[in-house]
């Protein structure tokens, strides 16, 4: 039965329990009710007070750190579209501080990685460890498909918001054309760039921003955007928005930097290996975990 409690609430029923009892055993004396009081109340705001340091010693600090195995369910294990294995020769020793990187999302019609497609996709760019004001990238696509309602309800793009948009082939080739030869970012991006693979192969270094919060930070449970924006203390503007969430993705990136070089990352070789040791985490993760 006990199992259905958390732990402060377990802590307040013990300290509860604990005053009941002095009360009974105070009330046995003969004294008047002002005496009985005057001994109850030190006795109940000591019980309390102990009890407090208890619960603020043992009680898990937060609900990120009571499940340290705990890892995120991400929208798919297969992180080959990342091609983390792969070593570029010409930047994997270099400081992530000196390189290039496209940050990108994108809104979809679904959630499926075969059936699904990409109706926007939004980016931005950091050079040199800073985030260019006003260097940005929003295209809508056309997929030649209604888009479904429960979609249109979360993203609010409508089937007359595309009806003049290229098609997913075209928007890829202006999309890889802004990105150059940049570092693309993004998280979860595996999704991402499983859904574009099928148009158009982005041959691109690439890194996964929850990856990397997973290796950062291994006692946290959540490593969502909305969460992590919370923690950085970043304001949200749209989260139902690629572009938005592009620009949110890249300052929760550059404040994920320092944590990575705390975790001992300091290349961009070193980097993807923090990215490859956690996809390998939610890989091996069992399916009731």
């Amino acid at each position: 039965m006990l199992h259905r409690f958390t732990l402060p609430q377990l802590f307040v029923i013990a300290a509860l329990v604990v005053m009941a009892l002095t009360a009974g055993a105070v009330w046995q004396f003969p004294s008047g009710p002002e005496t009985l009081l005057r001994a109850l109340v030190p006795a109940w705001v000591g019980i309390a007070a102990v009890f407090w340091v208890l619960w603020r010693h043992i009680a898990p600090p937060s609900d990120d750190a009571s499940y340290p195995d705990l890892l995120p369910q991400p929208l798919t294990k297969d992180f080959t579209p990342l091609r983390l294995e792969i070593r570029y020769s010409d930047i994997a020793s270099l400081p992530m501080g000196n390189l290039e990187f496209v940050i990108f999302d994108t809104e979809t019609t679904g959630l499926g990685v075969k059936r699904d497609d990409i109706v926007q996709i939004g980016a931005v760019r950091i050079v040199n460890g800073r985030l260019l004001e006003g260097d940005t990238f929003e295209r809508t696509v056309n997929t030649g498909q209604p888009i479904p309602k429960h979609s249109k309800r979360f993203h609010g793009i409508t089937d007359e918001m595309v009806a003049h948009a290229p098609g997913i082939e075209e928007m890829l080739t202006e999309f890889l054309d802004y990105a150059g030869d940049a570092v693309l970012v993004g998280h979860n991006i595996a999704f991402d760039l499983s859904l574009m693979n099928r148009a158009d192969n982005a041959h691109n270094p690439s890194l996964d921003t929850m990856l990397l919060s997973i290796a950062a930070f291994p006692a946290r449970r959540d490593h969502t955007l909305d969460s992590l924006s919370k923690h950085f203390d970043e304001f949200v503007e749209d989260r139902h928005s690629a572009l938005h969430n592009a620009d949110l993705t890249a300052r929760i990136f550059l404040k994920l930097l320092p944590e990575i070089r705390r975790a001992g990352a300091t290349t961009f070789g070193d980097t993807q290996d923090l990215c490859a040791h956690a996809a390998d985490k939610i890989r091996d993760q069992r399916p009731n975990e």
